[in-house]
């Protein structure tokens, strides 16, 4: 047996809502119920045309019921079921015919039955017996053509076999023509009633029952003509009808079809008594469902023993959902099905309780269900690097309000536990406008989620809908994948990351970030040593590269991939830092390291210090310092104000390391206009405002760090009215205009020297 074969023999049977057929399967406690009621329809009922009415709502067991009083009735000596099933007729004016065409197929099966021991092959039960399934097939086919157009009277089987149906009563004299010596239907019925009282005086005990299930189910007209018949067509001796149906809906399809007032009444006078479907309480519901669960999912409840929240969210799940929503038995074939089916489709990481629940709002509440999967969307729109829009919170709260208080929770919704299910509603208040909020989570919160593949997490969300992940999500084989990589082999590992630089999506680098935040998802330390030494070096080789082309991953004009990846550094600390910093590539992202690590020891001096933060000794950041800053000399300046971010290279050089050789440097790179412009270049900032978006102003505090900025903004007057070519006096004049002078002085020159620059 291959794998996949393995998988299907392990999936437990699909049953759906079916009705079931044997005592022997009820889950409900109908046993003894059914026991006593097919006794009594067996000895007690004497009426002609007995009709009892098995009502319940749909979904209640109103089959299930029926079907066990049959196998019970057939097994007591002189019952016979037949089982008339109008809705497989389709033809209104078929529907008495085939019940009489039924009847007396049941009529002539008597012959080869010994239930009359040994007179069953005298000639008075051959001659009564067919006699009687004789009158009952011209009765029908008679009844049949009264309904009819003249030519389908005109076809009629001449046999008498074939099933026709009719209710009406008018007319006869129309058809006598089609069948000769007609018999009045007066006559007919009366030779039919006479038949079956002689079958009885020969047997007691016989008893016909005819079970008639789903009227409701059929349209208006044909519900009402399977009463009248019931009524008055079919009202003979020996014979009791079963009716299944839902008393509301019967109601009024009769009210419907016959415009009277009250359809219930009308049902009332058609039916001698009504049994209705005991009520199966919710625990006896909820047990059923569990049973069924556990039997077939034995791994899964296995692995939820002994993890708390996985046990609590069960609880709910059973408990306070299920008591809200299950109220059937059908709910219970339902829900069991749709987990049967869909669960193994899963990744096997997922979660089952999640599952569950989700599968529950799917047939129960399917509005709560759909607000789940736009909850969801938005909250894997946040890992993606965007949110919600500005009224979409307020409209999701509100709407999430609106289906809560349909379910009592409205005041309450802690008691609902919906939190543990969603990230970000576990502050909703229903009763306080001004706290009635979502998508109020904490990245720590979604890591939860994420860490566990749960339905809230952003990278899972959507294969709980559609078994996949979402079309932005990293799929957990691709972490495990990195993380091998970084592990065995420090070139693969680099060339997974700029792999997924390349793979396709709308912001390019996105698959990166999504790495680096499902990393950050994972318990600090729990990178083996080898792969925290190989994912910091995969981080030195390629983060210069990452931050140039991974366009708009950035917040306030930093690279967010290089955020990221520091955190990750500090939870997963490498065995040599120093290693990295003297032949990593990316000397920008490796500058942004030791120059974080200086922060948490207070540097440049006279900061605050972050003990919590300082994975490093003071030792081996100095030395790390000395290494960084001298492969800057080495680097080139020049080459520096080309880099990603420059001013983190300078900053670290100049507040970390040896200030003065740094300024000297810095000094020789700008002795020509190309340098001087880039170095200016290099030092702009970052800034953004309602009135004028993002900028990047060129401060004298910063120009000052590095250059007398006094001398430096006269050069760059001069360079832009007079500079030579035209080129250098447009760049000189925009890093004019973005001066910010400290003293408040205009830059008007560098709009005069735009304005007024002719061409070379």
């Amino acid at each position: 047996m291959d794998a996949q074969s393995d998988v299907q023999a392990l999936r437990p049977p699909l049953t759906g809502d079916k009705a079931l057929f044997s005592i022997d399967d009820d889950e409900f406690g109908l046993k003894e119920t059914i026991g006593r009621l097919s006794k009594t329809l067996a000895t007690m009922v004497r009426g002609d045309g007995y009709a009892l009415g098995i009502e319940g709502s749909w979904g209640s067991g109103k089959s299930t019921f029926v079907n066990f009083i049959a196998e019970q009735l057939e097994k007591i000596s002189g019952q016979h079921v037949l089982r008339f099933e109008p809705w497989l007729v389709g033809d209104k004016s078929m529907l008495i015919a085939a019940f009489f065409s039924l009847l007396a197929t049941e009529i002539d099966k008597i012959e080869e039955s010994s239930e009359f021991g040994s007179s069953f092959t005298s000639w008075q039960l051959r001659r009564a017996r067919r006699k009687l399934s004789n009158s009952i097939r011209k009765y029908g086919k008679y009844i049949g053509a009264l309904s009819g157009p003249v030519s389908g009277a005109a076809s009629l089987d001449p046999s008498g076999t074939t099933a026709l149906a009719a209710i009406g009563l008018k007319g006869f004299d129309r058809f006598i023509p089609f069948f000769g010596n007609a018999v009045p239907l007066e006559k007919l019925k009366a030779e039919i009633v006479e038949g079956l009282r002689e079958l009885r005086r020969m047997h007691s005990e016989i008893r016909f029952t005819v079970v008639i299930d789903d009227v409701d189910r059929l349209p208006p007209e044909e519900a009402v003509e399977v009463l009248r018949m019931v009524q008055k067509v079919a009202d003979f001796p020996c014979i009791t009808y079963l009716i299944c149906y839902d008393s509301k809906v019967l109601s009024e399809q009769v009210r419907h079809r016959l415009q009277i007032e009250d359809g219930r009444r009308y049902t009332e006078k058609i039916l001698q008594e009504v049994i209705h479907i005991p009520p199966q309480e919710p625990f006896a519901l909820r047990r059923a469902l569990k049973r069924k669960l556990q039997k077939a999912f034995p791994n899964e409840f296995e692995r939820i023993q002994g993890d708390r929240d996985a046990e609590y969210r069960l609880h709910l799940f059973f408990d306070v959902w299920g008591g809200t929503f299950l109220t059937t038995p059908r709910d219970v074939a339902r829900l069991f099905d749709a987990v049967a089916l869909n669960w193994p489709l899963l990744p096997l990481e997922s979660d089952f309780c999640d599952f569950l629940w989700l599968q529950l709002l799917k047939l129960k509440s399917y509005e709560l269900y759909t607000w789940t999967r736009e909850y969801l969307q938005n909250v894997g729109a946040y890992r993606d690097g965007g949110r919600a829009g500005d009224t979409q919170p307020g409209e999701m709260a509100q709407s999430l309000l609106e289906q809560m208080k349909k379910h009592g929770w409205a005041s309450r919704t802690y008691i609902s536990g919906i939190n543990r299910f969603l990230p970000g509603v576990g502050s909703f208040a229903f009763d306080d406008e001004s706290k009635r909020r979502v998508f109020d989570f904490t990245r720590d919160e979604l890591g939860a989620f994420e860490a566990k593949h749960r339905l809230g997490s952003p990278s899972h969300w959507r294969q709980y809908f559609a078994f996949e992940a979402p079309s932005y999500a990293l799929k957990d084989g691709d972490l495990v994948s990195f993380r091998r990589a970084c592990a065995t082999n420090v070139g693969k590992a680099k060339a997974f990351l700029l792999e997924l630089l390349k793979r396709e999506h709308e912001r390019r680098g996105h698959f990166v970030d999504l790495l680096l935040d499902r990393l950050l998802d994972q318990p600090e330390g729990s990178l083996s040593t080898s792969e925290a030494d190989g994912m910091a070096w995969a981080f030195a080789l390629t983060m210069d590269e990452l931050a140039v082309e991974a366009v708009g991953i950035q917040e306030f004009g930093r690279s967010e991939l290089w955020r990221k990846a520091v955190h990750l550094v500090e939870k997963n600390k490498p065995s040599d830092l120093s290693d990295l910093v003297t032949r990593g590539k990316a000397i920008n992202w490796l500058s942004h390291l030791v120059r974080d690590l200086g922060f948490a020891h207070g540097l440049p001096k006279g900061n605050r210090s972050y003990p919590e933060n300082q994975w490093l000794s003071r030792e081996a950041l100095d030395e790390a310092v000395v290494l960084v800053t001298r492969r800057y000399e080495t680097f080139g300046v020049k080459r520096i104000f080309a880099l990603p971010s420059p001013l983190d290279v300078l900053y670290c050089w100049v507040q970390l390391g040896n200030a003065s050789i740094a300024r000297q440097y810095i000094a020789a790179a700008t002795r020509d206009d190309a340098g001087f412009l880039s170095a200016l270049q290099a030092m702009r900032g970052w800034q953004n405002s309602s009135d004028t978006g993002v900028t990047h102003p060129l401060r004298d505090d910063v120009v000052g760090l590095f250059l007398d900025k006094a001398e430096i903004f006269s050069r760059l007057e001069m360079l832009a009215m007079s500079g030579r070519p035209r080129a250098t006096r447009k760049r000189a004049s925009a890093l004019l205009k973005a001066w910010e002078r400290s003293d408040g002085v205009s830059n008007r020159v560098a709009e005069i020297a735009i304005d007024d620059a002719s061409p070379e």
